[in-house]
């Protein structure tokens, strides 16, 4: 790949994980990685927002044939830009895409869980051994909206809807509201994990190879950075009863390509 791009990310993010994934794993060059904050709510500074107005990561900034700067703004279509532009090997071709489309809008529509399981808890014990760690990203993120509501009074109804949310998350972290919602929350998107893992033994049971679809492609990438997240947030729990899915996880850890995402 000879153009420059620029990737805007955020490496624990789990979509902002996919496609520093995909360049790991395809040495892909000339990336420019720029952080954006997801603890201080910097992918809603009013300069992030005129980048990407849905707020979120991972953003590719890239020049198309005509020299044109396009944005994309979704992480299956970052992923899918970086495969073409950086080359051989496709890990995206006509062979495949139907069944890796699919598949990863599967993931991403019903399966959308990891952000939620973390932020989320299933009881009190659980509620309590996280406080520590979301209630300070939480407060770093209030802090930031309220400092864009004044940069930019423009977005006040966007950041007034985000804060109130994060503010009443705090209080149920620290006693000070109603904890409920969290806990049913988290048993709803615990479900939906559980459906997309047990639809992904089976598929992996019948691969004629030894990932998703056989042969590594764009799904292996997305699914790699969806079962990172579920280990973080339940661990074990996972690959109970899926031994598919476990031995799959533990080859995809084994490429040098893990290693240098999540270290």
């Amino acid at each position: 790949m000879t153009q420059q791009v620029k990737l805007y990310t955020f490496p624990p993010s789990l979509y902002g994980s996919i496609p520093r994934l995909l360049i790991a794993e395809k040495n892909i060059k000339n990336v420019e990685c720029v952080t954006i904050d997801l603890s201080k709510a910097e992918n809603f500074s009013p300069e992030y927002l005129k980048i990407n107005p849905k707020h979120t990561v991972p953003s590719l900034e890239f020049t198309d044939e005509t020299g044109k700067k396009v944005i994309e703004d979704d992480s299956i279509q970052v992923c899918k830009q970086l495969d073409k532009i950086s080359g051989v090997p496709q890990l995206y071709t006509d062979k495949n895409a139907n069944e890796i489309d699919t598949y990863v809008k599967d993931m991403h529509d019903n399966a959308d869980v990891g952000n939620t399981l973390f932020f989320t808890s299933r009881d009190q014990t659980e509620l309590t051994r996280k406080k520590g760690l979301i209630v300070p990203f939480i407060q770093g993120r209030i802090q930031g909206f309220e400092t864009y509501s004044q940069q930019a009074p423009e977005n006040k109804s966007l950041y007034d809807a985000f804060l109130n949310m994060s503010k009443h998350m705090a209080a149920q972290y620290q006693g000070e509201a109603d904890p409920q919602s969290l806990f049913d929350m988290n048993a709803q998107n615990w479900t939906k994990a559980v459906a997309f893992l047990d639809k992904t033994e089976s598929i992996l049971s019948k691969s004629q190879g030894d990932y998703i679809f056989g042969d590594y492609s764009l799904a292996d990438v997305h699914l790699t950075a969806w079962l990172y997240r579920q280990e973080l947030v339940r661990g074990e729990e996972n690959f109970q009863g899926r031994p598919a899915v476990k031995a799959y996880y533990e080859r995809v850890k084994a490429r040098p390509s893990f290693k240098e995402t999540w270290g």
